[in-house]
């Protein structure tokens, strides 16, 4: 089990908000963990086999909490903001008013915002005189949407919330023109992927979590690397929002069809990550790719914590052997971050 999110995790959670309690085979022996809300009981047994990617065992059981279903009570906003630092003011504004969560909470960088106005068709549409006239020039612009939902007046207030700290760091309300453009290219842009490959142009997406402290130099660093390739769209976005940080997506698009040219330059945007001092991912989990990093992301001495627990669970290393979590990875492999 990875540390998963769905895009409505700022509301309703990642995988360990989510997961009630959980049923592993181990070699060495059934393990179960514990249902109850809250414990004093040591470290939590139901956290230390999250995110283990079948390396201690493998789950035959897992409870998860079940939410009401309450798209009737959405509320939708869309926002512009003049520049991408007056939308993180904002937005981590919003997140620590402690008035509430939305479920979608979505704010992209000048260059994706520029992207899409153009796929969504809002630059040929009436709001692109209103851009003009507000000052919300291209290439430096930010677009913030989402939704909030739950029990009806909570859903209300804290869209009014979000839309009154909006309007004071300048931003513009925008029609549900642009969420219900989202929603829909949200499911069906990715597979145009597979079609772009077809003719040598390859994109993939890197995704770290970030505090608001930080935010700005992972962002400003990460990108610096993925642009010094020539010829390449690199687009942003702040998602899965917390009071104290957000995660940042990277996805780059750019002509390439080599394994090894891809290899080499996905290797380098880990080793900005690494080296900005943000998480090695937010919720992808870690796998064979981002194994090597994890050490040097964690620590020697952290890792080691790790380490003496697959040992423990899996003795003979029998369990998911050379996959997940850098366990297999030779020490010439491995990545720490460059002084």
């Amino acid at each position: 089990m990875t540390r998963g999110a769905g895009q409505n995790s700022t509301y309703y959670g990642k995988i360990e908000d989510i997961v009630i309690g959980q049923k592993y085979a181990t070699p060495i022996g059934n393990i179960a963990t514990s249902p109850y809300p809250r414990e004093a009981t040591g470290p939590s047994l139901n956290h230390i086999m999250m995110g283990s990617e079948g390396a201690f065992g493998v789950l035959t059981e897992v409870t998860l909490r079940v939410f009401r279903f309450t798209k009737k009570n959405r509320r939708c906003f869309s926002f512009m903001f003049h520049t991408w630092e007056e939308a993180q003011e904002a937005t981590r504004e919003m997140m620590q008013c402690e008035a509430g969560f939305a479920s979608v909470f979505r704010c992209s960088d000048a260059e994706e915002t520029d992207l899409m106005m153009k796929l969504y068709g809002v630059d040929e549409s009436p709001l692109a005189k209103l851009f003009k006239i507000g000052g919300y020039k291209p290439m430096a612009r930010s677009l913030f949407l989402g939704w909030s939902e739950g029990e009806r007046g909570f859903a209300k207030n804290v869209a009014r919330n979000i839309r009154r700290i909006a309007h004071r760091h300048g931003g513009m309300s925008l029609t549900g023109l642009v969420v219900k453009s989202w929603e829909k290219g949200r499911f069906s842009d990715p597979y145009l992927r597979d079609s772009m490959q077809d003719f040598g142009i390859l994109t993939d997406t890197l995704e770290c979590s970030v505090l608001w402290s930080n935010m700005a130099a992972v962002h400003e660093s990460v990108r610096a690397y993925c642009h010094s390739r020539p010829n390449t769209v690199v687009t942003t976005h702040l998602s899965h929002a917390y009071p104290q940080g957000a995660n940042l997506y990277f996805i780059f698009i750019t002509k390439m069809n080599d394994i090894d040219d891809y290899i080499a330059y996905h290797s380098g945007i880990l080793d900005a990550i690494q080296k900005s001092g943000a998480a090695m991912s937010h919720h992808h989990g870690i796998g064979k790719m981002f194994g090597p990093w994890l050490e040097g992301s964690l620590g020697k001495v952290e890792y080691s914590v790790i380490r003496a627990l697959k040992k423990h669970f899996d003795p003979d290393n029998i369990m998911n052997p050379g996959g997940t979590l850098g366990l297999d990875t030779p020490e010439e492999k491995k990545h720490f971050p460059k002084s």
